[in-house]
């Protein structure tokens, strides 16, 4: 992995995150709430965003828009889309990918796309974590599976760096980031952050744009391992 390895490592100073997950949530539940977890993102989003953390995401439907949905401010989100892949993070989504041969076309600059949720547009600052949500729970390069999808790529390009990763699928999550926000992070008012005791409903995403039948095929066979 010749030039992910030249990729920096995760300081925990950056103020970034990575807000992330399945397209289709088909109707996930958080465990700690049993809230629909589209809406727990969305406010997790929100106080992260008032502890002074910048989100990165992928401007896809399902999970990246519930992250979107709860960052207030334009300048407190970095969106990346498929259309901003470069050869060179192309390069790198190959490198990190099982089954690398079949990463072509959309599929591919999905993938390259998600190496700026964790490196940034210019790949030169690493998120200090990331919050998603897979089916598996998936938490490090470790263990990755099918059921990870392509949010599992993101996650393994962030352990392999250091970053730490909170699944919302696993039970613990939240109390393991606020532990990081006031123990690594240093943000004491974390400390008190509890589920408030209704959550703001996240609208159905319109916003972003339709794969077609072509790219949905070229997408599944790319995550069949």
């Amino acid at each position: 992995m010749k030039l992910f390895d030249k990729l920096p490592a995760a300081t925990g100073k950056s103020m970034t995150y990575a807000g992330i997950g399945h397209r289709v949530l088909g109707g996930f539940r958080e465990p700690n709430t049993n809230e629909p977890v589209e809406n727990v993102m969305a406010w997790i989003a929100g106080e992260l965003e008032k502890f002074g953390y910048t989100l990165n995401s992928g401007g896809a439907k399902g999970a990246d828009a519930a992250f979107e949905y709860g960052v207030k401010q334009p300048a407190h989100k970095n969106i990346f889309h498929p259309e901003d892949a470069t050869e060179t993070t192309r390069a790198i989504a190959r490198e990190l990918h099982p089954a690398h041969e079949r990463l072509h076309g959309h599929a591919l600059d999905l993938y390259a796309r998600n190496t700026n949720q964790i490196f940034g547009r210019n790949l030169d600052k690493t998120v200090d974590f990331v919050v998603c949500y897979t089916k598996d729970g998936c938490e490090s390069h470790e263990t990755r599976s099918r059921d990870s999808g392509g949010t599992g790529q993101a996650i393994e390009m962030a352990t392999r760096k250091g970053a730490k990763v909170f699944n919302m699928k696993n039970s613990d999550w939240f109390e393991r980031l606020k532990k990081y926000l006031v123990n690594v992070a240093g943000i004491a008012a974390a400390n008190a952050l509890d589920f408030p005791k209704t959550f703001v409903k996240v609208p159905d995403s319109k916003t972003a744009p339709k794969m077609n039948d072509t790219q949905i095929k070229a997408l599944m066979k790319s995550m069949r391992r």
